[in-house]
């Protein structure tokens, strides 16, 4: 699986584009396991105290991180590389 965690917040302006990209990538890809986590909770800002995330959307695929709304190019991109890495 190809893990990908959104990190939003309900006053957030971009965080449905970057919601909204991410699900029809997830669609697209049965191999994505898609995570929207919502600072507007405790344990999602302890989420993103942990991957040290400091302002929304941050897009994480796998390890790369994406501040702000990815490029749809970018995102799949990162797609690609995470598919490759666990299937040399």
């Amino acid at each position: 699986m190809i893990p990908i965690r959104v990190y939003t917040h309900p006053t957030c302006a971009t965080c449905p584009q970057a919601i909204q990209l991410t699900q029809q990538a997830a669609d697209e890809n049965p191999d994505i396991e898609l995570r929207i986590i919502s600072l507007g909770s405790g344990r999602g800002r302890e989420a993103a105290k942990a991957d040290q995330v400091l302002s929304v959307p941050t897009v994480f695929v796998g390890d790369r991180r994406f501040t702000g709304v990815p490029r749809r190019d970018e995102l799949i991109a990162a797609i690609e590389e995470q598919r490759w890495n666990r299937n040399p």
